[in-house]
């Protein structure tokens, strides 16, 4: 396997905006959704997921967007366990607000197993966020960390993308620690502008590059909400910003990120340069946005399995 996502899965109801007493249920998360754009610019077999289910139908739905996306179905089931639910509105810009319930997850009991810790070892590069590790009981973080670690000596590729939610972390301090420590694991940390300022405390890009650089060696890609992305090539102490296409009006933002984490790595893995793999990454996300919620129909994907455009 090339990719396996850990993280955890949502059932999304998202609200239409010409439609405000209609939810529509969709598949979420943000590393089932880098996961599936993954899966759908790979090979059949080269992405999974690893996460904890119920067994009830909303787990059943989730499972069965997994197959349907072509994903390696690592989830455990809890008997008696129900997933996260998430509703999300958007406003006249695209911009989302979210409402979970999400605290009995089974989710937040992965790596309390040691066959979890396992199944880390069946693949190449393993995908994170900063939702993984804000979902988890505190030994389960650290379980996961050490497992990580021991990955990384063994030659695996650990891919951290910071995404921060503050209503999943005690305080913005705790967060910036936590993210920290899993930053000097990665050997890919994939941050926004708008992470390092809620949990960083800081809004210029530089800054934020700097602090990263700081707490780790890994390679950084940094985006910026659709102005240039700025790049650091693994231990290097040097960096420099990348321009990106004029952003597209957007229907909804959801899954900006997670389309554009996907590009990037698969890019990357195809042997497209820095420059054009962000462009690829960019250009995925500009479309993601075009349409409601985290996952855009296939059929109108800009670029398929393994492409290069």
């Amino acid at each position: 396997m090339d990719f396996l996502c850990i993280g955890e899965p949502l059932v999304e109801f998202t609200n239409p905006a010409d439609d405000p007493a209609r939810f529509n249920r969709l598949a979420g998360g943000d590393t089932l959704n880098t996961a599936i754009y993954l899966a759908r610019l790979s090979p059949a077999g080269a992405v999974g997921y690893l996460s904890r289910l119920g067994d009830d139908k909303m787990s059943d739905y989730l499972a069965s967007i997994m197959v349907d996306e072509g994903l390696v179905d690592l989830c455990q089931r809890e008997v008696g366990g129900r997933p996260g639910l998430s509703f999300i509105t958007t406003d006249s810009t695209g911009e989302r607000s979210f409402t979970y319930w999400r605290d009995q997850a089974p989710a937040r009991r992965l790596f309390s197993d040691q066959s979890e810790i396992i199944a880390l070892e069946q693949a190449d590069t393993l995908f994170l966020s900063g939702i993984t590790l804000a979902v988890l009981h505190p030994q389960g973080r650290a379980s996961l960390l050490a497992a990580l670690a021991a990955r990384r000596a063994a030659g695996a590729q650990i891919v951290l993308d910071t995404n921060y939610r503050p209503r999943l972390w005690p305080n913005a301090a705790t967060a910036a620690e936590v993210i920290g420590k899993a930053a000097g694991v990665a050997t890919l940390v994939l941050p926004s502008l708008d992470d390092m300022s809620g949990a960083f405390g800081t809004d210029d890009p530089q800054e934020a590059l700097a602090l990263l650089m700081h707490l780790t060696k890994a390679e950084i890609v940094l985006t910026t909400g659709g102005g240039d992305v700025l790049y650091r090539a693994a231990g290097q102490d040097t960096a420099r910003a990348i321009a990106i296409a004029e952003p597209r009006a957007a229907c909804d933002t959801t899954g900006a990120g997670d389309s554009f984490n996907a590009a990037w790595l698969t890019g990357r893995k195809a042997g497209l340069s820095i420059d054009d793999a962000i462009a690829r990454a960019a250009a995925l996300a500009a479309e993601v946005v075009c349409y409601p919620g985290a996952i855009m129909p296939r059929a109108a994907m800009p670029f398929a399995a393994s492409g290069t455009q």
